[in-house]
């Protein structure tokens, strides 16, 4: 198992689309942070009556029911006046599923690879159990995902002190908090995306309901099953809440303790599920 490791791992590292993805991810960050530089300094030009409507409009917006909106919206929650800290930037880019969606273009890409290539059929002989192939490839992706993290948040900090020209962390008690149940929920997105890469075997098909995933697209499909469970009698029952997805983009900056929980819960439900499903496929097929 420790051979088959260190060979994923190798693999990982020497392919190339591990480093374009990085520099990609690190020029959309740099370009995101100017972006909101210039609108934060022109926000901070508005005249007190433009700021008095807009805190109205914020108000109505925060006391109306919470929902996900189709599509990719990076928000900012930093009020007129204060400074921009990493935090804020980390949460608007992890809620708004930005970092995912760059998780889950490699995911796709290295989980099929071998398979595609006709490589699996070499070792897929010489293993007692094929299932520990896919568990192997798994803690490989666990590296990469916590790799993509830390490097995103250091960027992240770098951007906001170029850009800027200061450095605020936020809490940071809250911060590594947020940061880390955050990364549970993309670890478990990431198994989802390779369980699509490796049952499916096409990467267009999987790449593309990956992207959906980050898209909210599939909120059109919880909002059909909603419909269904309401007519069954079960009232306020909201789908979305109880997808990884719908985590990541409703986990509260300040989440308690019963929150937290519950996100890594469901991380923990819906990645081993994953995780377990493809091993039972992979066991079954024929490579």
């Amino acid at each position: 198992m420790l051979n088959m490791i260190k060979m994923d791992l190798y693999r990982m590292f020497h392919t190339k689309a591990l480093y374009v993805i990085w520099i990609v991810l690190a020029v959309m960050v740099f370009s995101t942070t100017y972006i909101m530089k210039e609108s934060f300094e022109y926000t901070q030009e508005m005249t007190e009556e433009s700021r008095q409507d807009s805190g109205l409009a914020a108000s109505e917006e925060e006391n109306g029911e919470e929902n996900v909106d189709l599509g990719m919206q990076v928000i900012i929650p930093t009020e007129s006046g204060e400074k921009v800290t990493v935090f804020d930037l980390v949460y608007g880019n992890l809620q708004g599923k930005f970092v995912a969606l760059f998780l889950l273009i490699f995911t796709v890409l290295y989980s099929a690879a071998d398979i595609n290539s006709g490589y699996i059929k070499n070792i897929g002989g010489q293993v007692r159990s094929r299932s520990s192939l896919i568990i192997s490839k798994a803690i490989s992706l666990l590296v990469y995902t916590v790799l993509t993290m830390v490097i995103y948040v250091l960027f992240q900090a770098l951007c906001l002190r170029v850009s800027l020209g200061y450095l605020e962390w936020g809490d940071i008690a809250l911060f590594w908090k947020y940061t880390g149940v955050q990364t549970a929920l993309h670890y478990a997105l990431v198994l989802i995306a390779m369980a699509l890469a490796v049952i499916l075997k096409f990467n267009v098909v999987s790449m593309t309901i990956s992207v959906c995933l980050t898209m909210n697209m599939f909120v059109i499909f919880y909002s059909a099953l909603d419909r269904i469970i309401e007519k069954l009698g079960v009232d306020g029952f909201q789908m979305v809440r109880h997808t990884v997805t719908g985590k990541i983009a409703l986990l509260s900056m300040n989440a308690g303790i019963k929150e937290s929980l519950l996100a890594l819960g469901t991380a923990a439900v819906f990645g081993i599920a994953a995780l377990a499903l493809t091993c039972v496929v992979f066991q079954k097929r024929d490579v």
